[in-house]
């Protein structure tokens, strides 16, 4: 077993290289911040937890100012009602496409200047949400024993969207960046940037 995952490491870490030969590979790691639509669930009434989100994206230059790539991502929510006796957790597991265009040379080309060295670009994401609901119920029954029950279910949901981002570097291999949008299940996206 601890030879076959060195060789999986192995062979990503021979093929990012292969892909980054002109640190034209780029690495986002963001956390989503603030659900909307289908990724929040209100329920009146009901304590609600929000688990931690992730998104991790892969993009790669494909022409000038545009670059494609895709993306994995987390998030879920946990919401308690009847005093604890019941709970609905809520999974999505997603997976896409990313389109992005930078802006910098059509703001430059139109004498606005984003100055400070930030990159502005604009991307257009699409994929599948795999979304996972669990109910858990204890409640009494007639002698006031609890009674335990449960149910499960799977559904597979489209995701479009549209983001306006910026990257800020601090080196050539390192930076911050920030997306606001449609499509990371969340309205803000703020996390780290690594140029391969």
């Amino acid at each position: 077993m601890k030879i076959k995952t060195l060789v999986a490491i192995l062979l990503c870490t021979l093929s990012l290289n292969t892909l980054a030969q002109n640190n034209d590979l780029s690495l986002n790691i963001g956390i989503p911040l603030g659900k909307y639509g289908k990724f929040d669930h209100n329920f009146a009434g009901s304590n609600e937890t929000n688990h931690p989100s992730i998104l991790i994206q892969l993009e790669k230059e494909w022409q000038d100012n545009l670059s494609i790539g895709a993306y994995i991502g987390y998030a879920g929510q946990k919401h308690e009602y009847d005093f604890g006796h019941s709970e609905i957790n809520y999974n999505y597991y997603r997976l896409g496409s990313v389109l992005t265009y930078e802006l910098n040379d059509w703001l430059s080309d139109m004498n606005i200047s984003t100055g400070y060295d930030v990159d502005l670009y604009t991307s257009v994401k699409a994929g599948i949400s795999l979304e996972h609901k669990k109910y858990e119920n204890t409640s009494p029954n007639a002698s006031s024993n609890p009674v335990y029950s449960h149910n499960s279910s799977n559904d597979l949901l489209f995701d479009l969207g549209i983001v306006l981002g910026a990257r800020y570097h601090f080196s050539n291999q390192f930076g911050l960046f920030t997306e606001l949008g449609w499509a990371n299940a969340g309205f803000l996206t703020i996390g780290t940037t690594f140029t391969l």
